[in-house]
Formats: C-alpha cells, structure tokens, sequence
C-alpha cells in the first residue's frame, strides 16, 4: 500500500514539473495564433503593399475583388478556423490599402512593432523558446521566417529612422544570419533563410517608410 502511494506522489509530482505548454500570451516574435488576427494582420501587409503600390481606379476594384477571392490561399489548418482567417484577412487587406494611400502609420506600427520595447532583431537572445509555439501549431517553416522576418525588418528600420541612418536592411545581422525561429520543422536552412530574408526586407520597407 505504500509503495502504491508512492508510486502514485512521484506520478503526480513528475506532471506538476512538466514545462507549461506555450501560450497566445507569451512575447512570441512572429504573428498572432488567433486565427482572425492572424488573417487580419497578412491582409493588412498585402492591402498596404497594394495601397502603396497601385492607384485609385475601375480596374483597380477589379484586382481587389480577385485578391479578396483568395483571401484564405495561404490559409493551414494550423492556423484555426478558415472562416474566421478569411474574415480577418479581407478586414485586414481594405484597412492596409485605405492606411497606405491616406499615409496613416499608426496602425502599421500598432500591428508589427515589438511587443517587448527593448526587443531588437540585431541581439536577440538565443532562446527564443516562446516561438516554439508556430511549430507546436504546425505552421509551415516558410511561414514562420516570413512572418518572424517581416517583424524583425519592420524594427530594425524603425531603429534605423529614429536615429538618422540611411536606408540598409542588408547590413543587419539579423538579416545575414536569417534563422530567427528556426526549429528543423519541416525546411531546410536555405529555404528558411530565404523566406525570413525576403520578408525581412519587405518589413524594413514599410517600417522606413519610404513608400512615397
């Protein structure tokens, strides 16, 4: 009878000891888990990567009309529900276009900023534990540097603005070593570089704001 309540303590103290699964609440470096946010923050990047690339026109409505279409392409079912990421991400996508062509920031900054203000991409710590939780989900490996990347580019041009220094994404180390959130999930290195890369650069275009 002993030995049972023993057995059944160290049984009880091992569960209590278990690492805490990550949650939506921890300061994890790339989108949102919430599946409508998550939409809605890459409508947002594309409607205001159009907003600023195209202008006001009948046709233009056209090429709207087809990209809302296929609002939930990239769409996993990591992510949660497709409903609400297609949702999130029409919300998204007309609000980064309005934002881009009346040249309002504010939302831009709110949505992509670090959520740590002493975070920055350049010396981050090596354990970045706390992005284990895209993998955990099963989120694509290209996703993840896209969506790390993006973040990393869009602070590290902030920085860059804020202290008077011109526009250079590739001179930063974050975008040379291109692993951020790296975890073997599913990529190779390479692949995963060049994901975090590209977005790392588009993020640092529309975090300098040079878009005019």
């Amino acid at each position: 009878m002993n030995k049972l309540l023993f057995a059944s303590a160290a049984a009880l103290l091992a569960l209590m000891w278990q690492p805490a699964p990550l949650s939506a609440q921890d300061a994890y470096h790339g989108g949102p888990v919430d599946a409508r946010q998550h939409g809605y923050e890459h409508g947002y990047r594309d409607g205001f990567a159009f907003g600023r690339d195209t202008q006001a026109s009948n046709r233009e409505q056209d090429m709207v009309n087809q990209r809302l279409r296929t609002a939930d392409k990239d769409y996993q079912e990591g992510f949660g529900s497709r409903e609400q990421y297609r949702d999130g991400y029409t919300e998204g996508f007309r609000s980064g276009m309005t934002d881009a062509r009346s040249g309002n920031r504010s939302r831009l900054e709110e949505l992509f900023r670090p959520k740590d203000p002493n975070y920055e991409p350049d010396r981050r710590s090596r354990d970045d534990r706390v992005d284990g939780i895209y993998s955990q989900n099963r989120w694509p490996a290209t996703h993840i540097a896209s969506d790390i990347g993006y973040r990393d580019g869009f602070d590290a041009a902030q920085r860059d603005r804020q202290q008077g220094r011109m526009s250079r994404p590739r001179r930063h180390a974050a975008w040379k070593n291109g692993m951020h959130g790296y975890d073997n999930q599913g990529a190779s290195k390479d692949q995963y570089r060049n994901a975090y890369r590209a977005a790392f650069e588009n993020g640092y275009r529309d975090g300098f704001g040079n878009y005019r």
